[in-house]
């Protein structure tokens, strides 16, 4: 590590695993030499070795997996994924000379909005300089489907699942059952929007109006990045109305929408993003 230059990880912590030095270094030098500003740097765990992808035929594989949220220390679980390891992923196999091209493998519901349209915008000029392609392997909703939408390509199982473009956001009052359970909360605060939407209290009209006008904000947002990224309008994409498209015939009509390009298993998706890079 002697001599390396870190100011790519921008202050970062970084974990490593005993024996794993060589792939923080490799990752680094390769993000150092793409002029990028690529901050969160992530250990990978035991399942990946010292990648941060495997790389198949000159084709990058970067999960998108389980539950998106912004920042996570880890990378390669099944279950939860962090905006910050797709974005160094994608960096790195961007600078990577042996990767040809990028084929994103999605299984995810979704996650936070928080990141989410950053990453989005990050993953299409990766995609204007390498080829790329998402291949659903089940499941690609929500922020997921943003990130997806990105990619020059987008292939779906016909029993897979696709779209929810949409934003929602819960509150739950619980004032009523702590009243039956005869229990009284005090909110003692300084600032008369300290405790909007406190789950202590019925949610005061003027506080959902303005969460409305948020989430409905949201939503235009990501439409707005779905329609860059799949090149339809973006009337099109908000009269969806944040439906799932699930199953072989709602695919066919998610299809003749443009929200994808071809409803195909993974493996003869993955197959024909090989086949393209030697023709």
């Amino acid at each position: 590590m002697n001599g390396l230059d870190l100011s790519c990880l921008n202050g970062a912590y970084v974990s490593l695993l005993e024996g794993r030095e060589p792939g923080l270094v490799e990752a680094v030098l390769r993000a150092r030499s793409h002029p990028r500003d690529d901050a969160g740097v992530c250990w990978i765990e035991d399942s990946h070795g010292n990648q941060l992808y495997e790389v198949i035929d000159g084709v990058a594989v970067i999960g998108i997996y389980g539950s998106l949220v912004p920042v996570l220390s880890f990378h390669g679980s099944e279950y939860i994924t962090g905006y910050n390891c797709i974005r160094i992923a994608a960096a790195t196999a961007l600078a990577d000379p042996d990767v040809k091209a990028i084929a994103y493998d999605v299984s995810s519901p979704g996650g936070y909005v928080s990141g989410c349209f950053e990453l989005a915008e990050f993953l299409r000029e990766v995609s204007a300089e390498k080829p790329t392609m998402a291949i659903v392997r089940d499941l690609c909703a929500s922020a997921a489907y943003a990130l997806s939408s990105t990619a020059e390509i987008m292939t779906v199982p016909q029993t897979g699942a696709v779209g929810s473009i949409g934003v929602v956001r819960m509150h739950g009052d619980f004032s009523k059952m702590f009243k039956d359970w005869g229990i009284d909360i005090t909110l003692i605060h300084s600032g008369a929007r300290k405790v909007d939407g406190t789950p202590y209290r019925p949610l005061p009209e003027d506080v959902e109006a303005k969460w409305q006008t948020t989430v409905d904000a949201y939503r235009r947002l990501f439409a707005d990045h779905v329609s860059a990224g799949r090149g339809i309008d973006l009337e099109t994409v908000m009269n969806t109305e944040a439906e799932l498209y699930d199953g072989p015939v709602n695919l066919i009509q998610a299809r003749d929408l443009g929200l994808i390009d071809q409803i195909m298993s993974p493996d003869q998706a993955f197959a024909a993003l090989v086949a393209s890079l030697s023709a």
